[in-house]
């Protein structure tokens, strides 16, 4: 699918939601990237919640035309230096 169709949420094991991508790119495709507190401000409102526990992430294609998948995601939690 064209990463411009898709919206990325991450869930915290206590329900918290934070957007990572948000129908950017247009028509390239194949959504590689890193997320990091650098350069996703909004995963700070994660800062100081339980870490254990079911992580989601969500990912919906928001146009009716093509379909995609996702292959593989990862989370690591670093703590603050």
């Amino acid at each position: 699918t064209f990463i411009g169709d898709l919206l990325v949420t991450l869930v915290s094991p206590a329900g918290s939601s934070v957007v990572l991508h948000q129908r950017a790119g247009g028509s390239a495709d194949n959504l590689i990237k890193t997320f990091s507190a650098a350069n996703t401000p909004g995963l700070q409102t994660l800062r100081g919640q339980q870490i254990q526990g079911a992580w989601k992430l969500k990912v919906a294609d928001l146009d009716a035309i093509d379909v995609g998948k996702l292959n593989r995601w990862a989370l690591k939690i670093t703590p603050l230096g």
